[in-house]
């Protein structure tokens, strides 16, 4: 009986994907695309369970951390463009978070876009960030990209992100393509 009701249930949400989110922009019922913030990301009823375990279960890599401190600016600024539908994203964008968290990074300095499926939004940010994976953090200083991360690492995000803060010649998995 449970089953069945879950089966029901699960029906049902699927046929309701004209939600909207706080940004008034598309939210599917199980994917946040558009703008969203962290806190509609990690309290998402379907979203927030893989988030704690990717959060949560992420090692840190102490050392590299506090090898990153003395590169965070105030004029540091990250936008995140992921799809919670992507299993990289759900894992990669926790643990990163993880890791922001534990330099104290100022949470408000984090913007997060959405990507539908065929990694699309509404507002063309795949088009105005040239998102060609999922996920793509780009880093921006005063308001300039500087550098991102698309889909995967290249070492350890701490060691990604050291080299890139540092400007140490970081170069995606995807440069140059």
């Amino acid at each position: 009986m449970k089953k069945i009701t879950l089966l029901i249930f699960a029906i049902l949400i699927s046929c309701n994907n004209n939600k909207k989110s706080s940004q008034n922009e598309e939210l599917d019922y199980y994917d946040l695309i558009g703008d969203f913030s962290r806190s509609e990301y990690s309290n998402h009823p379907f979203l927030k369970d893989s988030f704690n375990i990717n959060y949560n279960n992420y090692k840190l890599d102490v050392t590299t951390i506090n090898n990153i401190k003395p590169y965070l600016k105030n004029n540091l600024k990250i936008k995140i463009v992921m799809g919670t539908w992507c299993d990289d994203s759900r894992l990669l964008v926790p643990q990163f978070l993880k890791v922001m968290d534990k330099l104290k990074f100022k949470k408000n300095k984090i913007e997060f876009i959405g990507l539908d499926h065929e990694k699309n939004s509404p507002y063309d940010h795949d088009k105005i960030y040239e998102i060609i994976n999922v996920p793509t953090i780009i880093f921006y200083k005063d308001d300039i990209e500087f550098n991102r991360i698309v889909e995967l690492t290249i070492e350890t995000l701490e060691k990604d992100l050291l080299s890139i803060l540092s400007d140490s010649g970081y170069e995606n998995a995807y440069y140059g393509f």
